[in-house]
């Protein structure tokens, strides 16, 4: 019985490991500068928001 789970075991593992080596989609093979200076600039305004949003709250609050 225990040696039956046990090749279960190591079959699940070697499915998940299989699974694992399957090619996942990053922006390394499509390196696109446009793209990651408009991610930039996007995540900077939203900060700048927040922070501006953060700002006038406080100003509120006085």
């Amino acid at each position: 019985m225990i040696e039956v789970r046990g090749i279960d075991g190591i079959k699940l593992m070697k499915e998940m490991v299989e699974c694992c080596n399957r090619k996942r989609l990053t922006l390394t093979p499509h390196y696109d500068p446009s793209v990651e200076e408009f991610v930039v600039n996007e995540v900077l305004s939203v900060f700048k928001t927040f922070e501006e949003v953060q700002v006038k709250a406080e100003e509120e609050k006085k």
